[in-house]
């Protein structure tokens, strides 16, 4: 079977545990980061939001004129700063954190419905989302407000797929926390801008943070099987 992962955001943590894990699976990835390397890497700088786009469509209409039997988009790039209420930081900076988390992976997701809403294939599109999606953490309203955005799309979009003859099967996935550069960037967060910053700190001092690698297991296995409703799934691996 030819199968192939359209990976937004593999350059590290989870993501180029991602990477790894399906190229070992037999799927051709296309990995699109600002950071990447390899010749899976296409550069996609997400907080220039028309370039990125055009990037993404280019990539998915070349995608589409092949022959797939299995098409996975997976979008996993995202970005927390800034961290603190909005009065600690300038508007140019919460434009650049809504591009990133909010405004292109939805753009992603209708280009990919444009490109293979009607293509012969089993698809899925996934989001990896956060427990931050329902729950109000101070400090983290946009990083917050994004991910519950994204998610509430997902189930609209899968609302809008079940009525499609071959429709796109839909994942939100809460991977819990890991050991990732995001947690490190949180733990240096001063009290003013995140009072529960202790508490990420025990997390990480107790041995509390989950391997990228086995959260990727987690999200193949799940993604391996049919996705038939757009309930959030805990593919946590702690």
């Amino acid at each position: 079977m030819a199968k192939v992962c359209i990976l937004i955001g593999g350059s590290r943590g989870l993501g180029k545990s991602l990477l790894a894990l399906y190229q070992q699976q037999g799927f051709t990835v296309l990995e699109l980061s600002r950071s990447g390397s390899g010749d899976e890497h296409l550069e996609l700088d997400m907080s220039r939001r028309e370039a990125a786009i055009d990037t993404v469509d280019r990539m998915l209409a070349d995608l589409a004129r092949e022959r797939w039997d299995e098409v996975q988009l997976i979008i996993n790039a995202a970005t927390i700063g800034p961290i603190g209420p909005l009065a600690l930081s300038e508007p140019k900076q919460w434009w650049q954190h809504l591009d990133v988390n909010f405004t292109v992976p939805i753009s992603i997701l209708g280009r990919y419905q444009y490109h293979f809403g009607a293509y012969p294939a089993r698809k899925v599109a996934a989001f990896v989302s956060s427990g931050a999606a329902h729950s109000a953490i101070d400090g983290w309203g946009l990083y917050c407000a994004s991910k519950a955005g994204v998610n509430h799309f997902l189930r609209v979009m899968a609302a809008e797929q079940s009525l499609q003859p071959l429709p796109i099967e839909c994942a939100i996935l809460d991977p819990g926390v890991m050991a990732t550069q995001m947690q490190a960037t949180l733990r240096e967060a001063s009290v003013a801008q995140f009072s529960q910053v202790q508490s990420f700190i025990q997390l990480h001092q107790n041995g509390q943070l989950a391997a990228p690698e086995t959260v990727a297991q987690n999200i193949y296995r799940r993604l391996a099987e049919p996705v038939s409703h757009t309930e959030v799934l805990d593919v946590s691996g702690y």
